[in-house]
């Protein structure tokens, strides 16, 4: 699939699809090299005492083996991170599409009103998933603010794409909603900030 400068300007990129493509990889790389090495045992069972296993198995964890066909949740987590940092903004990026200036921008990451990761040489990036149709999503500062500052980056993305089952937009709703799109709906940051604190 080819994604256009114009496609690429119109969600706030100043970046090549080509830049962002090496990103990727280059922070693919780092993720992988950056994980503990060691020899990672095929039967997560036999790695505790029985004891031990008998504990985990009922506080709900599955010490099976993992089936050849799934993907690896390690190697999976990486490629997640790194396509978070490579489609993340840059303050400059950030700066234009708020309207603000590149200084304003780091005051708010610093002030954990915007969602920013250090990056090796980098400075700061923003994820998208803070950011939506040319602007902030609504509120979402006041959510950011209150979460946990020992989450990892993968764990944030998770929380506010992926539907949470205490978000429903309405009553009669059978699907929940994500955060994100919980405050893009107009709900209150309110209902989400004690389930951000909890995390």
């Amino acid at each position: 699939m080819k994604v256009t400068k114009e496609q690429l300007r119109e969600r706030g990129f100043e970046r090549s699809f080509e830049e962002i493509e090496g990103e990727a990889r280059e922070l693919a790389a780092r993720a992988i090299l950056a994980m503990p090495r060691g020899r990672f045992g095929a039967e997560p069972s036999r790695e505790f005492s029985p004891g031990e296993a008998a504990a985990l198995r009922r506080g709900g964890v599955d010490l099976s083996p993992p089936k050849p066909e799934e993907p690896d949740p390690l190697a999976r987590s990486a490629a997640r991170y790194a396509a978070m940092l490579a489609t993340s903004y840059t303050t400059y990026e950030v700066a234009r599409m708020l309207g603000k200036t590149e200084g304003r921008v780091r005051q708010r990451v610093a002030g954990k009103t915007l969602y920013g990761l250090q990056t090796a040489g980098r400075g700061h990036r923003l994820p998208a998933f803070q950011f939506e149709g040319g602007g902030e999503v609504p509120n979402i500062g006041k959510v950011i603010r209150v979460l946990p500052e020992d989450l990892h980056p993968v764990e944030v993305l998770n929380w506010f794409t992926l539907p949470n089952p205490d978000l429903y937009l309405d009553e009669e709703e059978e699907h929940p909603v994500s955060p994100k799109e919980w405050l893009l709906s107009g709900g209150g940051p309110e209902v989400l900030i004690p389930l951000a604190e909890g995390l």
